[in-house]
């Protein structure tokens, strides 16, 4: 029998952390690895590999790579399934996590919101979990990069965790979960600005599609989806899951200005979860501070008046009626989220 090194080991004692916060933020139990570091596994799972080096911020091309000295062939899309389950298993505990490259930040978001409890989103527009596959997808970092030598599976891997999410989404929503979103006025209107006025094929009707997503959940469930437009820029994108629970978590993701071309090697933060007492107070502060910056004149007459300025973002590029039929005919799955109820066979 070939006798392989245990290169895995050697990454997991060069990462600083303990075993036990390893099992925490990897899905891979305790007794597992301890097995792992003491030689007594000669050459560990494919799927258990991976989802190690995820939770230590390597990067695809790097999993590849050790997975090579194990003798496997590179990741690929019949491999998600068992990285999904053991993403699964991730636990958010002790203090922070610090999380490089886009891929890390996708993979946890999924197990945080399977905790549940009430949501509160701070960004720039609605919830990604309201667009078109289509758009999320292609709007993920390296979409469009030919040279990137894992892409076809960085996709695949990327698309089965928006699914994934989007289930939890609609699973949260039948449960009647609320989820709490602000915007930022001048940033939401130059994001759609942004996007109508440039030349990008058939960008602008997904973007429609996504508002009109949105607008559609919170006509049917008003208190259930509550958006909030600030006269107010925070310097933060951040998620509290879990508000209302005695264990929430915060997920701060790392507003960025402007894009860059960066390589994986550059390792640049893009974000950090906590649930750290002293964090969740303090994003719980800015929460508070975000509610006084609501902008009055679309609390009254709530949600018909929010909707209405969404449609009117769009006059301008002549697609307010659009914008309405994609309401009347949102592309969302899960008849909580729509308002729908089935009682009885009845509608």
């Amino acid at each position: 029998m070939r006798i392989f090194e245990n290169i895995i080991r050697g990454i997991i004692e060069n990462s600083g952390l303990k075993l036990n916060t390893i099992s925490k933020t990897s899905g891979i139990s305790h007794t597992y690895l301890t097995k792992l570091v003491k030689d007594n596994i000669n050459r560990p799972g494919k799927d258990k590999i991976a989802s190690v080096m995820l939770a230590l911020n390597y990067s695809i091309d790097e999993i590849n790579s050790v997975l090579a000295g194990y003798d496997y062939q590179a990741l690929d899309e019949p491999d998600i399934p068992e990285i999904l389950e053991n993403n699964r298993k991730r636990k958010i505990q002790g203090n922070t996590l610090s999380l490089y490259d886009d891929i890390h930040v996708k993979l946890l978001l999924s197990p945080m919101e399977r905790m549940g409890g009430t949501k509160i989103l701070v960004k720039k527009a609605p919830s990604v979990l309201f667009m078109p596959d289509e758009l999320y997808l292609g709007q993920t970092p390296d979409a469009n990069r030919n040279d990137m030598p894992d892409k076809s599976f960085y996709h695949a891997f990327t698309s089965a965790l928006f699914k994934e999410r989007k289930a939890i989404f609609r699973k949260s929503c039948d449960e009647g979960t609320r989820f709490e979103t602000f915007i930022c006025r001048h940033c939401l209107e130059e994001y759609v600005k942004k996007v109508m006025e440039a030349d990008q094929g058939n960008q602008p009707d997904l973007v429609l599609r996504f508002f009109a997503n949105a607008a559609a959940a919170i006509r049917a469930n008003p208190e259930q989806h509550r958006t909030w437009i600030m006269e107010r820029c925070p310097w933060f994108d951040y998620m509290i899951q879990g508000d209302d629970r005695d264990d929430p978590k915060v997920f701060f993701f790392g507003k960025k200005s402007h894009d860059y071309s960066t390589t994986p090697e550059q390792g640049n933060l893009q974000g950090f979860t906590s649930d750290s007492p002293s964090m969740i107070e303090l994003f719980r502060k800015e929460t508070r501070q975000c509610r006084s910056a609501v902008d009055p004149r679309l609390e009254k007459n709530y949600p018909d008046s929010l909707i209405r300025y969404f449609r009117q973002l769009f006059a301008p590029y002549g697609c307010d009626e659009t914008f309405e039929l994609f309401m009347n005919r949102p592309d969302l799955a899960g008849t909580a989220i729509l308002g729908v109820v089935h009682r009885h066979g009845s509608i």
